[in-house]
């Protein structure tokens, strides 16, 4: 396949997507991005590294800070892209997708604290499976791991919804 019409693919499917679909598209993208530079920095690290608070202090200004720098620039991108539709309010259908999203996006993140919790206590008492986990500082990567897999549930949810017949569920 050329790369001519490699662009003639791509172009067709941009144009089957809504404006909507495109946006949490986008967003799901970033996020994967931010999900992969903060996995693939935590698996190049050294073991003197991930024992760093210093190191994981960067590392975590480093992850907020791309997700910012990315996060404005697919916004100013669709901005660019969207023919005014960015201001448009969401209609019921989307307002009822977005909610839904929200709703398993909120179950993912309460079951990551609940579990960096139970990490924690086990943790500091000496018990369970906590002595053997060779990642430092394993709570907070619970932590910062429920988070963004949160935000992928999120748009995973909208943009599969969006395909469906019906946003509830």
């Amino acid at each position: 396949m050329t790369s001519n019409e490699k662009l003639k693919v791509l172009k067709a499917l941009l144009d089957s997507l809504s404006f909507r679909d495109l946006t949490l598209s986008l967003d799901l993208l970033v996020t994967g991005a931010v999900v992969y530079f903060y996995a693939s920095s935590l698996m190049m690290a050294t073991a003197e590294q991930l024992a760093s608070g210093v190191w994981i202090s960067q590392l975590l200004v480093k992850v907020v800070g791309i997700s910012i720098a990315l996060s404005i620039a697919s916004q100013l991108l669709l901005e660019l892209v969207s023919d005014g539709e960015v201001d448009q309010p969401m209609d019921e259908r989307e307002k009822q997708v977005s909610l839904v999203g929200n709703k398993y996006a909120l179950w993912t993140l309460q079951a990551g604290v609940c579990f960096a919790i139970g990490q924690y206590a086990f943790e500091q008492n000496g018990m369970g499976f906590a002595e053997h986990v060779p990642l430092p500082f394993f709570t907070l990567h619970i932590m910062v791991g429920a988070f963004l897999l949160a935000e992928l549930v999120n748009y995973a949810t909208q943009l599969i919804r969006n395909r469906m017949v019906t946003p509830y569920g």
